[in-house]
């Protein structure tokens, strides 16, 4: 029982030390900032107050890229966020849960109050295979992706390049969204479809 205090209060100590670095490092103020995170930055990065970065979170930003996180955002654990040379703007109340990887080759932005399940699968590119001239690895897509506020991923959802999606929208758990939604309401399924709208 000793041991595990004394080992709470020395991850206490060291996380208060690290908060601090990366409060300097960023020019912010951190809630928290995980250990063993994976930072490769070359780009532009503008991290907002009280953010959450948990865990072996990866934060990669290439030169040419942006990354910027508004006010009270979380990103959970093992979370792996790559420019790809793209620009990701993450809004403010924010929340990306675990496991969750986002690609910004070809921008990406998420509105504010916006929940993001757990293993949310997020890619601003694609590959094409409709001209047979064209290597498949090098038909890319660059469309971008455009979330809107206030809006609720189940745990595993998948978002492809080219898509918006409007506020106030709720995504079933592992649905493929592939299209735009232009309508608020609630949308299951691969690929998801709408299943009720909301009275408001």
């Amino acid at each position: 029982m000793i041991f595990f205090r004394a080992l709470k209060l020395i991850n206490r100590v060291t996380a208060t030390y690290r908060k601090l670095i990366y409060n300097f490092a960023f020019k912010t103020r951190f809630k928290y900032f995980g250990q063993n995170t994976r930072l490769e930055i070359s780009g532009k990065v503008n991290i907002g107050k009280n953010v959450y970065i948990g865990d072996y979170v990866s934060l990669i930003v290439e030169n040419g890229a942006e990354l910027f996180i508004g006010d009270n955002s979380f990103i959970g654990e093992n979370c792996y966020i790559k420019c790809y040379g793209g620009k990701i703007e993450i809004g403010k109340d924010v929340s990306i849960n675990s496991k969750s990887f986002l690609n910004g080759c070809g921008g990406l932005t998420i509105g504010n109050n916006t929940r993001i399940g757990t293993q949310t699968i997020i890619i601003a590119s694609n590959h094409k295979f409709d001209d047979p001239s064209i290597l498949i690895k090098d038909a890319i897509t660059k469309k971008g992706i455009s979330i809107g506020s206030n809006i609720w991923f189940g745990a595993r959802v998948t978002v492809l390049d080219g898509v918006s999606i409007c506020d106030d929208t709720i995504l079933g758990a592992a649905s493929l969204i592939t299209k735009n939604i232009n309508e608020k309401g609630v949308y299951v399924g691969i690929p998801a479809k709408k299943i009720n709208k909301f009275n408001c």
